[in-house]
């Protein structure tokens, strides 16, 4: 175990990332109960997800390219700064009673947008204000924060809209992107030193980002990661409410605790990397993570199967599954930020961000079909030894790559 360094420029970047993604929280809660008691539609509160989904998966195939060209830290203030008033006008509009599907589409279509620009700009500014050494510590407290906010979020969210109402949920997120662009804004950031006299236009710069990639094969085995570590948490998040049913008590309950289960994992391994050195010991961390989140896929399977239906016996299932999450997570992110010239990580990140985008709702859909076909229990050992295979395959490939290139 080591101390935790304290970081004052990182400090003010995860305190802004924790605001900000608590009042996500709240709003994705208040909206969806919004829309589905306005107009009683499950369809139309799946047309909002759709919105708020895939403008990101498109944008992101040439959003590195632009971040790259602008000045990130400008850029993250703006795009903070954008969300806050996309979000206000909706608290707005919610107190004027005017607010309707067509204001929420679009602002779904624009918060989704920027997205897309702001998390790969995160990634890409992390190297700027940490040391080498210190990105593995980064990473992990930056999940340790989403960790926090996916557990407090939802919970705080749910009393808020009960007590206080739609109207303070949505100007609290308006509040919290404005907080979050002052603290961007107080960001002392390492200017990226470009190799070229100059920058290249837009365009060059997003074609050279895919040029770069296809180029590095090490690069590519990280995209097979992304896709396939997005397409099973999917999966995952498929299957947890049909699950839930199963398990003795009230559904929606167990669903609740189940969640619960997964946000402690990500807390927890979170914290615990941010003080445990495994500089030097990604890969291996990263490809074990893949092949240990198919044994837990298989061992879960095997559970549900053999008519466990208490919900507490899950509790180490879930917490084990969200810590390889962190785990691969983190490591995969800090290889890339040390391994990518910083001059074109907003390019890389902004693909990866994509397809990771991509992988996650086709996993939704099509383990959705799945599910009226087969029993979740066969589908997650299924599931489980294609995963051990993968990771197997690609902790081979990987060091094929080293031999090659030593």
């Amino acid at each position: 175990m080591k101390k935790i360094k304290i970081n004052p420029n990182l400090s003010l970047l995860l305190s802004g990332q924790l605001i900000s993604q608590i009042g996500d929280k709240f709003y994705a809660l208040a909206l969806a109960y919004w829309v589905l008691q306005t107009t009683g539609s499950p369809s139309l509160t799946g047309l909002v997800l759709f919105f708020s989904m895939a403008p990101a998966i498109i944008t992101g195939l040439f959003s590195g390219g632009i971040i790259d060209f602008f000045n990130r830290k400008k850029l993250m203030v703006n795009i903070d700064i954008i969300r806050g008033l996309v979000v206000s006008i909706v608290a707005i509009s919610y107190y004027a009673g005017a607010l309707n599907m067509p204001i929420i589409i679009t602002a779904q279509v624009i918060l989704s947008i920027c997205s897309a620009f702001f998390d790969p700009t995160v990634q890409a500014v992390i190297p700027q204000i940490v040391e080498k050494g210190e990105l593995i510590s980064a990473n992990a407290r930056s999940q340790f924060v989403s960790g926090v906010s996916l557990v407090v979020g939802p919970l705080l969210g749910g009393i808020c809209a009960a007590w206080l109402g739609y109207g303070f949920i949505f100007s609290f997120n308006a509040f919290s992107f404005f907080v979050a662009a002052f603290l961007a804004a107080s960001l002392v950031i390492k200017p990226v030193t470009y190799t070229e006299p100059s920058k290249k236009k837009i365009r060059e710069n997003i074609q050279e980002g895919y040029k770069y990639i296809f180029k590095n094969r090490s690069i590519i085995l990280i995209v097979t990661v992304v896709a396939i570590l997005h397409f099973f948490v999917g999966s995952v998040q498929v299957i947890m409410p049909v699950f839930a049913l199963t398990l003795k008590g009230n559904g929606a309950q167990n669903l609740g605790i189940i969640e619960s289960f997964y946000g402690t994992g990500v807390i927890v391994t979170g914290f615990i990397l941010s003080l445990t050195s495994i500089n030097g010991q990604e890969k291996k961390y990263m490809y074990g993570g893949i092949g240990f989140i198919g044994l837990v896929y298989m061992v879960f399977g095997i559970l549900s199967n053999s008519g466990v239906d208490e919900v507490l016996p899950y509790f180490f299932i879930f917490f084990a599954m969200s810590s390889a999450v962190v785990v691969i997570s983190t490591c995969y992110r800090a290889i890339l930020q040390q391994m990518v010239e910083n001059e074109m990580s907003g390019r890389v990140f902004g693909i990866i961000g994509a397809v990771g985008n991509f992988t996650y709702p086709v996993a939704m859909l099509l383990f959705g079909i799945m599910l009226e076909w087969f029993k979740y229990g066969l589908l997650l050992m299924f599931c489980g030894s294609i995963v051990i295979v993968l990771g197997l395959a690609l902790f081979k490939l990987n060091r094929k790559s080293i031999e090659a290139s030593s």
